[in-house]
């Protein structure tokens, strides 16, 4: 999926994805769905990949860094910032991020941007909610890293390691398996 969804910048990702067990509390496979998932929603409304790939390990280490500011599951965030991409904001106010349009608007005036919102493209609209959501989110942004000695991301980060570990021993066992099934 990262190939396909970054192509030219799936390395890039790929080497951001080894490191966020240990900075975001993400296992190395679910950092990689989740890049791809944001990958897929961001090309298709227009981005780049490499704007892809910068978009989405950025909202991966969010993820993370949310996860533990608000002590809430990795899904349920993950869930909530696909809402940069599909303008919902239901599921971003239970991260107390309030993005309405006329917020939208407000935040970007304050960037400078005069043109009309609904004059936006879709990579526009994506770029801005993008924005604003990493402005709201300064303060649990790091979160992860400061508070990753204490016991709620110790947790994190052993549920996290038992799913690499399951992952590792699934490649492993998976030629036995096959040659079993044939």
């Amino acid at each position: 999926k990262v190939d396909v969804s970054f192509k030219n910048s799936s390395g890039e990702v790929k080497d951001f994805a080894k490191t966020t067990l240990e900075s975001f509390g993400i296992a190395e496979g679910t950092a990689l769905d989740m890049a791809a998932l944001f990958g897929d929603m961001s090309t298709s409304m227009g981005l780049t990949t490499d704007e892809a790939a910068n978009m989405s390990t950025s909202l991966v280490g969010l993820a993370g860094d949310l996860a533990s500011f608000k002590n809430i599951n990795i899904e349920e965030v993950t869930n909530a910032l696909s809402s940069v991409f599909t303008g919902e904001t239901e599921s971003l106010k239970k991260l107390g991020i309030v993005m309405t349009e006329v917020n939208l608007k407000q935040f970007a005036m304050e960037q400078g941007i005069t043109k009309n919102i609904k004059q936006f493209t879709q990579a526009e609209k994506v770029q801005l909610r993008y924005n604003y959501v990493m402005k709201q989110t300064a303060n649990a942004q790091g979160d992860f890293a400061n508070t990753s000695g204490g016991a709620a991301n110790q947790m994190r980060i052993f549920q996290e390691r038992l799913k690499e570990l399951g992952a590792e021993f699934g490649q492993i066992m998976l030629p036995t398996f096959e040659k079993i099934i044939k």
